[in-house]
């Protein structure tokens, strides 16, 4: 079957991404004070509010992911910028290099000061925004949910008062990576109950399959 797009839009890898988000920001928004990983809209709004309220060492605890989620995406381009001319493809490249990272993080976050925890995953989530940025060729965000939340609304009514099954599908590609960030939450937050930080372990499992499906010719 003919497509026109690249096996990293595929839906599955798309769905994969939103859960691993979901899960990422609420094992942090519960075990590291309060703060997310990705949502750094989040981070400078309880900054500011702990600032006001005369709480500066909080205030600064939400700046750490704010500043390491900015690292990451220098980090990506430079990693982008060497990787490109060696012929290698990027998004699998990228994905290995965010396995390595999440590994390292889930073997020393028990043991390490929450520093060390919550600017890995800002970092993390920084380089995973920034290196898939499509769903079957449709741009939506695999980490913040506003965006997509905004775009399926306004594409579902689209499509349907247009009456363009196309449109429609679109909707429905965000709508499932939507639905995936839900059940990312609700998994992280049942796990933390009993695992605490260890639940990061259970990441490990969507990234191999992110490896799996990036790896096979087809998209899904």
């Amino acid at each position: 079957m003919t497509k026109d797009y690249q096996n990293f839009e595929g839906l599955r890898v798309a769905m994969l991404l939103t859960f691993m988000s979901g899960f990422i920001d609420a094992y942090t928004f519960i075990t590291q004070g309060g703060r997310f990983a990705s949502m750094q809209t989040g981070n400078l709004l309880y900054m500011m509010m702990k600032f006001a309220d005369g709480h500066f060492k909080e205030a600064f605890s939400f700046f750490i992911p704010i500043i390491f989620f900015i690292l990451g995406q220098f980090f990506y381009y430079f990693l982008r910028k060497w990787i490109t001319p060696k012929n290698l493809r990027w998004h699998k490249s990228s994905t290995y290099v965010l396995f390595i990272l999440l590994s390292v993080i889930a073997i020393f976050s028990p043991i390490l000061p929450s520093i060390f925890t919550i600017a890995g995953l800002a970092f993390f989530a920084s380089i995973q925004l920034a290196t898939f940025k499509r769903v079957r060729g449709y741009p939506y965000t695999n980490t913040m949910m506003t965006g997509n939340i905004k775009n399926a609304a306004y594409l579902f009514l689209k499509g349907s008062v247009e009456k363009n099954e196309q449109i429609r599908k679109q909707a429905f590609y965000i709508f499932m990576a939507i639905i995936m960030f839900m059940i990312g939450v609700l998994l992280s937050t049942v796990m933390c109950r009993y695992l605490i930080k260890s639940s990061l372990y259970f990441l490990l499992l969507p990234m191999l399959a992110l490896i799996y499906f990036l790896n096979k010719e087809e998209a899904f």
